[in-house]
């Protein structure tokens, strides 16, 4: 045990199987938990049991990880100046803790807690809940009033009840939640979801059966999303039904109509930032809906033929694109290449001419143990596959989709099916406030820095050649200033 003047108390390692009040609630000791900024009970293997730290009015950091044998907190909710609460691997703690409201983020994986409580709700400025790898079977329902919730992650829990979301309820639950990871459940059926929700990932639910439709107003998104990547991911999920599927198909096509203006107004900038604005949509399944992708291609390639304009102004021409891919063989890291030619109306005898385009999305970075099976339908759109109408006629495409292995293991994988759809967006229907948002997110890109782009790797928002790209560029910019 270690105290000195900064206020922070150590007792790494320790042996013993409980702190008594002779070693930390005592009186004399008692008096200096005013002074307390920090206790760092790391790894105390053996640690059973903390005594309550009514004196301890300034403490800002309780570090009780990997603390295997700890069966109980004390309240804590008295601590208001407590910013870090660190509980990873106490797996012997069953009882979620009482802490203060002012928490931003709260880290309670490979706990062995089993129940969200009722009084979550109270903690109104949680911004992001980690339980993965928790015991987690029963999530109140008041989680979906949290108003600051932003990330929420709830892998490999035994999750039995999860709140339901009521979509047409005025009072909009989950309004601020934006990434949600929830994997490999086994029993939870799951009917709604947040319809603001960035991220979601689903993987190995084989029972989950159901997912319903938003309301397409519920997809017109603030201009601090337009920078994200957007995931609906369903791996492994094998016993949606159609209507499930045609739901999801349905949301996917939602949220492209309404970013396909945000794109459009961004068309031609100098800055941009490439295709971190994308969406990607992914689901069990070998079929293509004929109702949204009227042209299809078996394999790999397809033409269409594009609308003539019937308006006097220009327009936007934003390609959604659909593919079936076998993933059984997929490695971590998967790319789709998609690249395309547009063909002008022609006029005279010379014709219109011909312009050769090029797309590059990456699809995941799959965490391990991770393993999808079979065929899967992807969504797939991106800021670059935006194009300024020149009075083109007809669309040629050809994908490949690169399946990123170790050294010399790289191999393209093939596309069973394919399919593309097109919104037609008019110039004069680009909202003011979009280009207006578009400007301003555009100059924030020189902001970028390193700490930045590892948000984004951590988030699984950025590809690992991507980052190194970022990297290269911000390390060439700082030498040249």
């Amino acid at each position: 045990m270690t105290r000195g003047n900064l206020g922070i108390w150590g007792f790494g390692e320790m042996k013993s199987g409980k702190l008594g009040e002779n070693e930390l609630g005592g009186n004399e000791i008692g008096e200096d938990l005013v002074h307390l900024r920090e206790i760092n009970l790391f790894s105390c293997k053996n640690l059973k049991k903390i005594p309550n730290l009514l004196g301890a009015l300034n403490l800002e950091k309780l570090d009780c990880e990997n603390c295997e044998s700890l069966v109980k907190l004390p309240s804590l909710t008295h601590l208001t100046l407590l910013e870090s609460l660190r509980l990873k691997g106490c797996h012997s703690l069953k009882k979620f803790p009482e802490i203060p409201n002012n928490f931003y983020e709260l880290d309670l994986s490979e706990t062995g807690i089993k129940e969200v409580p009722d009084f979550i709700e109270h903690l109104d400025r949680l911004h992001r809940l980690t339980l993965t790898n928790s015991m987690v079977k029963d999530v109140s329902s008041n989680i979906s009033k949290l108003k600051s919730l932003f990330s929420l992650h709830l892998s490999g829990c035994p999750i039995i009840k999860f709140p339901t979301v009521d979509v047409p309820s005025p009072s909009l639950s989950f309004e601020s939640l934006r990434y949600m990871q929830m994997d490999r459940y086994k029993t939870v059926k799951v009917s709604e979801f947040a319809p603001y929700l960035l991220d979601f990932i689903e993987h190995d639910c084989i029972l989950l059966r159901r997912v319903s439709s938003a309301d397409q107003n519920l997809y017109q998104f603030d201009s601090s999303d337009d920078d994200y990547m957007f995931l609906m991911l369903f791996f492994n999920c094998f016993n949606l039904n159609q209507e499930s599927t045609n739901n999801i198909e349905a949301n996917a096509m939602l949220k492209i109509g309404s970013l396909a203006k945000k794109w459009a107004a961004r068309y031609g900038r100098e800055k941009r930032r490439g295709n971190f604005q994308r969406l990607i949509c992914c689901f069990p399944g070998n079929k293509i809906s004929a109702n949204i992708f009227k042209c299809q291609g078996m394999n790999s390639s397809l033409s269409l033929k594009i609308a003539p304009n019937g308006g006097s102004g220009s327009r936007f021409l934003v390609f959604a694109i659909c593919l079936v891919i076998d993933l059984t063989d997929c490695h971590r890291l998967l790319d789709c290449s998609c690249e395309y030619q547009l063909t002008a109306a022609g006029s005279g005898n010379g014709g219109g001419g011909y312009e050769k385009l090029g797309s590059v999305i990456s699809l995941f970075k799959l965490p391990e143990p991770e393993k999808c099976m079979g065929d899967h339908v992807f969504i797939l759109s991106s800021i670059d596959m935006v194009k300024e109408d020149q009075n083109y006629e007809e669309a040629s495409f050809e994908f490949y989709i690169r399946n990123w292995g170790l050294e010399d293991e790289d191999v393209d994988m093939k596309v069973e099916r394919c399919g593309v759809h097109v919104f037609y967006v008019d110039a004069d229907d680009i909202d003011a406030t979009d280009a207006t948002d578009a400007t301003d997110a555009i100059d924030d890109t020189d902001d970028t820095d390193a700490t930045d782009i590892q948000m984004l790797l951590k988030r699984n928002m950025l590809g690992t050649k991507e980052a190194l790209a970022m990297m290269m560029k911000k390390g060439m910019e700082d030498l040249k200033d």
